[in-house]
């Protein structure tokens, strides 16, 4: 599923980037999940990309 979030975000000139590490209990009160029956599974924040960005690695 997060590759079809990486696909759109290019298809709007926007940027994802995966976030391996959070807080699990902090992130689903913060979105009100109950944590069990309902949960974060992974985290991607979602932003328009500089026109003169370059990559580095």
């Amino acid at each position: 599923m997060l590759l079809k979030l990486y696909l759109a975000c290019e298809t709007i000139d926007a940027g994802t980037c995966a976030i391996a590490a959070y807080d699990q209990e902090e992130l689903d009160e913060l979105l009100g999940l109950d944590g069990e029956e309902e949960f974060a599974i992974y985290l991607a924040p979602v932003g328009k990309v500089k026109k003169n960005h370059q990559n580095y690695v």
